[in-house]
């Protein structure tokens, strides 16, 4: 059961460490940076790919080798100390109940939760034309303003188009998103009229 347990666990670890942690100097509405996005990769195919595959469908994933040792170490103990069975008895009786449990409850469940995958972002260069707000009183003409992407507020480092940059901007105003340098994540805007 520990080993079942542990296992699972070390498996949630990487996807636990890179979640819950804020970047220092950044404000709690900033969009998180993104990296470029990586050059599509060439798929490469071993030469004896049937077999491989088909052999490699017997084996278990290791998600349902720790769950189904856990289930095992809990039925185990169960059997000894509830039932009264002898140890021999309660190992070879654990593993009936410990596959049954995996197959129909967990492994349905683990099926269900790996269908909701986050949707990706739309790439920002989506955002031209859209309004946006201004966060901060713009100074020399450069500020932040918050716009919706994706169904989620974000704000973006701003700067006001050669034309308006003479125009006074205050936190409120309203903004049109005229160019988007995505590699830096900035936007170029103009003012709206009222």
């Amino acid at each position: 059961m520990v080993i079942g347990i542990a296992g699972l666990v070390v498996m949630a670890l990487p996807a636990l460490a890179g979640h819950g942690h804020a970047h220092p100097g950044h404000g709690h509405w900033l969009a998180p940076r993104h990296a470029p996005s990586p050059k599509p990769a060439t798929k490469i195919i071993p030469a004896d790919s049937a077999s491989t595959t088909s052999l490699l469908r017997f084996l278990p994933s290791p998600r349902a080798i720790f769950t189904t040792l856990a289930l095992y170490g809990a039925f185990g103990n169960a059997l000894v100390h509830a039932v009264h069975l002898a140890f021999p008895i309660a190992a070879l009786s654990a593993m009936v109940p410990a596959l049954l449990v995996e197959y129909f409850a967990v492994r349905p469940v683990w099926n269900l939760i790996f269908r909701f995958q986050g949707q990706p972002s739309s790439p920002l260069e989506h955002l031209v034309c859209a309004e946006a707000r201004a966060v901060v009183p713009f100074r020399n003409g450069r500020g932040i303003v918050s716009t919706v992407r994706d169904g989620r507020v974000v704000q973006l480092s701003a700067r006001l188009r050669d034309d308006d940059a003479p125009i006074a901007v205050k936190v409120g105003d309203r903004l049109r998103i005229e160019d988007v340098d995505a590699q830096r994540e900035r936007v170029t805007v103009s003012l709206l009229p009222d």
